[in-house]
């Protein structure tokens, strides 16, 4: 046997391709560079992320506190409404508590010579202070002495509603309304009277 080398007798074979060009070189090249800028714009996303959850973090704080602000501000508002209120009510019974002395001296001095008052009472209503309940007993005089006395009750800034009078024997008259205190600009000299005598 002879000592001849087997590979030898291999035959040379041409290329079955032809080589790739040299511009393809390129490619892994590119695709260090991508992976590079994937994990560059990772971190970047990353940090934004972060930076983005911590940005909401403090709005939803500031949220929160411009909404405990604006229900304080609420409650404040509600407050200052139900003083506004209560202060329109405290005007409201200024305005309409007129003094009853003088209703009630206005009366006594309209009576004629002859004429007595037997019972004068004056209840003002607690609901509605501009109010005020009138009862009247005298007698002698009878309805021309109810004139009088209405026409002075109506010079003081009160009108009479609702009014009810019986007469009685001797010129006795018992008299009962409510009047209603007026403007001093809208008196009406026309007080609701009963002619019964």
């Amino acid at each position: 046997m002879s000592a001849k080398p087997f590979h030898d007798i291999k035959t040379e074979r041409q290329d079955i391709t032809r080589p790739l060009p040299r511009l393809l070189i390129l490619v892994p090249v590119m695709f260090c560079i991508s992976c590079v800028a994937a994990i560059a714009l990772n971190l970047l996303f990353f940090f934004k992320i972060k930076e983005s959850e911590a940005a909401k973090v403090e709005w939803q704080g500031k949220i929160e506190e411009e909404t405990l602000r604006k229900s304080e501000t609420e409650k404040q508002i509600g407050l200052i409404k139900d003083e506004d209120r209560r202060a329109k009510d405290v005007y409201d019974w200024a305005e309409g508590s007129r003094q009853i002395q003088p209703l009630a001296v206005g009366v006594a001095r309209s009576m004629g010579v002859k004429s007595s008052i037997e019972e004068l009472s004056l209840v003002r209503d607690m609901e509605n202070p501009h109010q005020i309940r009138i009862g009247l007993d005298f007698v002698n005089g009878g309805q021309k002495q109810l004139d009088s006395t209405l026409s002075a009750i109506n010079g003081l800034g009160y009108r009479a509603y609702s009014a009810n009078q019986t007469s009685g024997q001797g010129g006795q008259v018992d008299y009962q309304a409510t009047l209603i205190w007026q403007k001093v600009g809208n008196k009406n000299n026309n007080l609701s009277l009963n002619n019964n005598e």
